[in-house]
């Protein structure tokens, strides 16, 4: 566009005579551009290599240590608290994981003809989550039933019955089990 612009002003400077950016000036702008613009390919180039290089490096360094690691471990087998002079040590007991504590402040954010789209937030308590279990039962009657599973804090709900009042549920899920479920939010579409 600099360009056409100051061609275009060039070949007709009768009818753009008091011009706030003189050609000239428009021109040396617009050299200075293409000027830094490829210092700045260059340097992008630049540091792509360097961080090519780094990652090899890294890769090499951390093979060379995993190497002198386990050579330390078996070399200090019966005596593992020397291994904490290189800083290392014993291997960890396995934590013991907890089932996730109730699923918080469910929500519908929205809804429509036959969908909603609930939301909720994190457990203060109990383990780490794998997934969220998504219940619905009758208003007041009928076993919870499962809607749906989640690995987000919110989700779509489709295809519901219409002019059915349904409550609906959260319950966090990890390896060491379900958490309490979540207080109840209640929908008629």
């Amino acid at each position: 566009m600099a360009l056409s612009l100051t061609q275009g002003f060039d070949q007709a400077p009768e009818d753009y005579p008091a011009l706030p950016v003189p050609t000239a000036e428009l021109q040396a702008l617009l050299d200075q551009f293409n000027q830094d613009a490829a210092l700045a390919r260059d340097a992008d180039a630049t540091a792509r290599e360097r961080h090519v290089a780094k990652d090899a490096s890294l890769g090499r360094l951390t093979l060379a240590m995993k190497s002198d690691i386990r050579y330390a471990e078996v070399a200090m087998r019966k005596q593992p608290e020397k291994l904490s002079r290189i800083g290392w040590g014993s291997r960890r007991e396995a934590l013991t994981l907890a089932p996730p504590g109730e699923v918080r402040d469910i929500r519908v954010r929205k809804e429509g003809d036959t969908w909603l789209v609930l939301d909720w937030k994190l457990p203060v308590d109990g383990g780490g989550i794998a997934a969220y279990k998504v219940q619905r039962r009758k208003h007041d009657n009928g076993a919870w039933e499962d809607v749906a599973t989640s690995v987000e804090v919110e989700l779509l709900v489709s295809n519901q019955s219409r002019g059915v009042e349904f409550d609906f549920r959260v319950l966090g899920v990890n390896k060491a089990g379900t958490g309490e479920p979540s207080a109840t939010v209640t929908v008629v579409l």
